[in-house]
């Protein structure tokens, strides 16, 4: 079971590292460190994944910010409807929910 590398460790704060699986727990792991990385977990990040796992993510992904939506929509060419965390939530502020 390859976890990843211990300098990546600090951006895994809340929950076990050594249990984390590169492979397992691929779309938490690069989902995070598409948010939440330094220099070189990013680089080990583009180097350890594919673009097609990178772009499942970030295609997918309503926790990413819109700033790193935005960056990775430049970065693979994207249109911004391509990319859920860019969209509008689908409920609107102050609306009254059905247990309200």
């Amino acid at each position: 079971m390859p976890t990843p590398p211990l300098f990546t460790q600090p951006f895994f704060w809340d929950v076990d590292f050594e249990s984390l699986d590169n492979e397992a727990d691929r779309y938490f792991i690069i989902e995070r460190l598409l948010e939440h990385s330094d220099d070189r977990s990013f680089f080990w990040l583009l180097c350890h994944y594919t673009d097609k796992d990178l772009l499942e993510i970030v295609k997918n992904s309503r926790s990413l910010s819109r700033k790193t939506g935005f960056f990775w929509r430049s970065y693979f060419d994207l249109k911004e409807g391509e990319i859920k965390c860019l969209q509008p939530p689908s409920h609107r502020a102050g609306s009254k929910s059905w247990s309200d």
